[in-house]
């Protein structure tokens, strides 16, 4: 779409928590070389540890002051500096209806146009990949391999499935999590510390079945 339309007015614009995987960033990087423009940073600045020390909270599914600050906060200052008309081009896929409703709806607000070019054609998240992967032989970030998306690591509005597979395969920033928790004095889950859940699946190694070797194919051939 992109290379039929508008190709030199058109940004792509992140807005960085400085929290993703590094694959995150090659991924993005290839991706802009593929379509041959350049990634327009607009940030915070602040990574979400840095964040939440400021804010002395966890955030959460209820309280995702994390995304509102580092990303929508960001993007929408961002859009105050555009002079001419535009419109906001969003990647949600054929399922991610609600989200684009919100997305239009806090944009609209402030009298920001939005398109949702993915969510038209019904294209699902596996096929997504798929194409991206095969067709445009871009490797997808390696958090695909384990997690559902390529957000923060850990993203704190995900669940106990989620955190678990952040224990498994990025132990670094499990143990980080657990120290968030220690410092603010809250805990993620209600009824148990990320200390408690680590200590339970240390206790179950054994009775976990290995799923490495039916992990899906990120790169493309």
């Amino acid at each position: 779409m992109i290379n039929q339309e508008h190709h030199a007015d058109t940004i792509l614009l992140h807005t960085p928590t400085y929290s993703e995987h590094p694959d995150a960033d090659r991924f993005r990087n290839q991706f802009a070389d593929l379509l041959k423009l350049p990634v327009t940073i607009q940030a915070d600045g602040r990574n979400i540890w840095q964040l939440m020390d400021n804010e002395h909270c966890l955030p959460s599914e209820r309280i995702p002051f994390c995304s509102r600050i580092l990303k929508t906060e960001q993007a929408i200052k961002f859009y105050k500096t555009m002079t001419e008309d535009f419109i906001v081009y969003f990647g949600y896929d054929g399922k991610e209806w609600r989200r684009a409703q919100r997305s239009m709806a806090r944009l609209a607000h402030i009298g920001v146009k939005t398109a949702f070019p993915l969510l038209k054609t019904g294209w699902e998240d596996k096929l997504i990949k798929e194409f991206i992967r095969d067709t445009l032989k871009v490797c997808l970030p390696e958090t695909y391999l384990y997690l559902n998306h390529n957000n923060c690591l850990p993203c704190f509005k995900g669940g106990k499935q989620h955190f678990y597979q952040i224990w498994k395969h990025y132990s670094e920033y499990y143990e980080k999590a657990e120290k968030a928790e220690y410092n603010i004095g809250h805990t993620v889950f209600k009824d148990k510390s990320l200390e408690q859940l680590r200590h339970e699946w240390e206790s179950q190694i054994p009775m976990f079945k290995d799923e490495d070797d039916l992990r899906p194919c990120m790169c493309a051939l």
